[in-house]
């Protein structure tokens, strides 16, 4: 599966005063688990050791949290997280871009995802090593604005 990258508007700053946007590799998502789905965005990140998601979204498909399956993770802060654990089914949704072939077909997968709060500000989830990287190859083209996954 082809897809592009997002481009995000972002505020210049000291260290960039000329950035207006940054491109990342976002997918859309349709998360299943017992007869609810949701919609949902993720940002593919190598540096993320799991799957996780904002615990709303936990929410919306009836998974209960705090649940049995709980892990503590932290990242860019030195603050412990905590995440709780369940298998859902993830699709990946094509979405149209430049250098993109049309009529491609979702990917489907199981997908044992966490849950946390930590992740509420973010709007989206993150899609790590395990689970996601384990599972498909990823390659990333920067310089034409796509990736795939395979």
């Amino acid at each position: 599966m082809k897809l592009p990258f997002s481009v995000i508007p972002t505020p210049p700053d000291k260290a960039f005063p000329d950035r207006t946007a940054v491109s990342r590799p976002i997918v859309g998502l349709l998360l299943q688990h017992n007869g609810k789905q949701m919609v949902v965005f993720a940002l593919i990140d190598s540096g993320s050791d799991s799957c996780v998601f904002p615990a709303s979204i936990a929410d919306s498909l009836d998974i209960p949290i705090p649940n049995a399956r709980s892990s503590s993770f932290s990242g860019s802060k030195n603050e412990a997280q905590m995440a709780y654990f369940e298998e859902v089914q993830a699709t990946i949704l094509p979405m149209d871009g430049p250098n993109i072939q049309p009529d491609q077909e979702p990917l489907t997968f199981p997908l044992y995802a966490g849950f946390c709060e930590t992740l509420e500000h973010v709007g989206m989830g993150l899609l790590g090593q395990e689970g996601f990287f384990s599972r498909f190859t990823v390659n990333f083209c920067n310089a034409q604005s796509f990736f795939e996954i395979g």
